[in-house]
């Protein structure tokens, strides 16, 4: 019972950590500078993309710090990859996801029209 009302009430932080724990364990398994570019660019759209869906009716604190706790595990983790470089990629690819989306030139599942 103790455990339900924690999580219910503290659901983000409990996310981030899970999040902060899955991003430090995925950047020790990749070997490659090379390859912790290629996932946080793709982090990075997936973030642009949650921003650009919850940017209006809910709160977006809570996703940030989601995000964020994902983004400093990952960072964390990857001894192979230039910590900078990581950081510049996540917020460029994060923006040009945000913007994509914004234009339409991305879609998603539920805006109309997206099933022809």
């Amino acid at each position: 019972m103790a455990y339900d009302k924690i999580i219910s009430e503290s659901w983000a932080e409990t996310f981030a950590i899970v999040l902060l724990l899955i991003g430090f364990f995925l950047a020790l398994f990749l070997n490659s500078a090379v390859l912790a570019y290629f996932v946080i660019i793709l982090a990075g759209l997936i973030a642009g993309r949650f921003f650009f869906q919850r940017r209006i009716a809910q709160p977006i604190f809570p996703f940030i710090l989601i995000i964020v706790g994902f983004l400093l595990g990952f960072l964390l983790g990857s001894i192979w990859a230039n910590k900078t470089l990581l950081i510049v990629l996540f917020i460029a690819s994060t923006v040009a996801s945000y913007f994509l989306h914004k234009k339409g030139y991305l879609e998603y599942f539920k805006t109309a029209g997206f099933i022809k």
